[in-house]
C-alpha cells in the first residue's frame, strides 16, 4: 500500500471514529435523560429517538469502524488476531442485547403502567450492555495505537 493510500485510509478511519464517538456521546445523553422524563415530556418520542440512535451507532460501528480497525491492526500486528476476534465476539453479544431492546421499544405506541416497571428493568439492562460495549470498543481502539493489552473479562 502506498503511503498516500495509507494516509487516506487513516484519515477516513479518523473521520469515521470521530463521527462515531460523537454519536456515542449523543446516545449517552439520550440514555441518561430518558429516566428523568415524565409521560407529559414526550417520553415515547425520546424513547424512539434513543432506539434510532442505538441502531445507528451500532450499525456505524459494525459496518464502518470495526472492519477498518481490524484491517489496520492486523496489518500492523497479526498476533493480535485472537484478541481482536474475542473483543468482536463480546461486542456482538452486546449488539444482540441492543437489538432486542430496539425490537421491544423502537416503535412502541404507548406504555401502560404495567409496562413502566418492565421498561425500567430493560433500560437498566440496556445500560449494562452499553457499558460493556463501550469498554470493549475502547479496548479495540487502544489496540490501534499499540495501547495496553486488552483486559479480557
Amino acid at each position: 500500500m502506498s503511503s498516500s493510500a495509507k494516509l487516506e485510509l487513516d484519515e477516513e478511519l479518523d473521520n469515521a471514529i470521530d463521527a462515531w464517538l460523537i454519536e456515542r456521546q449523543q446516545l449517552l445523553s439520550q440514555y441518561v435523560a430518558l429516566p428523568q422524563m415524565s409521560i407529559e415530556d414526550g417520553v415515547l418520542a425520546a424513547l424512539h429517538e434513543l432506539c434510532e440512535t442505538l441502531v445507528d451507532y451500532t450499525s456505524q460501528g459494525h459496518f464502518r469502524v470495526y472492519e477498518q480497525l481490524l484491517q489496520i491492526i492486523m496489518g500492523r500486528d497479526a498476533t493480535k488476531e485472537d484478541q481482536l476476534r474475542d473483543l468482536l465476539a463480546q461486542i456482538n453479544d452486546t449488539t444482540d442485547r441492543i437489538l432486542v431492546f430496539d425490537d421491544e421499544y423502537g416503535s412502541v405506541a404507548k406504555l401502560s403502567i404495567q409496562d413502566i416497571g418492565h421498561f425500567t428493568k430493560r433500560l437498566s439492562k440496556l445500560g449494562e450492555a452499553l457499558t460493556e460495549r463501550f469498554n470493549r470498543e475502547d479496548e479495540f481502539m487502544a489496540l490501534l495505537d499499540g495501547g495496553p493489552e486488552s483486559k479480557m473479562h
